[in-house]
């Protein structure tokens, strides 16, 4: 996120309560999960909505692969106007967390850390919760501020 106040992110402020979310395509840990490739150009991700029906009604939510990241990801429609980024990199030794619809967490496959919706730690070994990136909608279009090492 920008220092900048003058900076379109710097402005907004990103709040959200939680809501029950739906991975499309990923219906449990059993399933194999692909995110999307997706452009970044000059440090910004946008995303039209008609692009990623997944985020046209809250509770949705996308995994997107932004170019140059090591790690994908998540991007939840939360309720109104407001949108949630998450890294999908595990804080404990960088494994990919995925969603699992069953249990509707965040798991890490490697060592079993859980996450809420939000990012925040159910159960290590994970101690930090996962990286938020600001975000924000506006209109039709989701943009986020992304650099290779946020993910």
């Amino acid at each position: 996120m920008s220092d900048d106040p003058s900076h379109p992110l710097a402005r907004r402020s990103f709040v959200g309560g939680s809501v029950g979310l739906v991975l499309v395509g990923c219906a449990g840990s059993a399933k194999k999960w692909e995110p999307t490739p997706v452009p970044v150009v000059d440090g910004m991700v946008e995303l039209e909505l008609r692009d990623y029906p997944e985020l046209v009604m809250p509770g949705g939510m996308v995994a997107l692969q932004p170019a140059g990241a090591r790690r994908p990801v998540l991007v939840q429609r939360l309720e109104a106007n407001q949108v949630r980024v998450l890294s999908l990199r595990c804080p404990h030794l960088g494994c990919t967390v995925r969603w699992d619809n069953d249990e509707q967490v965040l798991r890490c496959p490697c060592h079993g850390s859980r996450f809420d919706d939000r990012g925040s730690v159910l159960e290590g070994p994970a101690k930090q919760a996962l990286t938020v990136l600001g975000s924000e909608l506006e209109g039709t279009v989701v943009r986020f501020e992304f650099h290779e090492g946020d993910a």
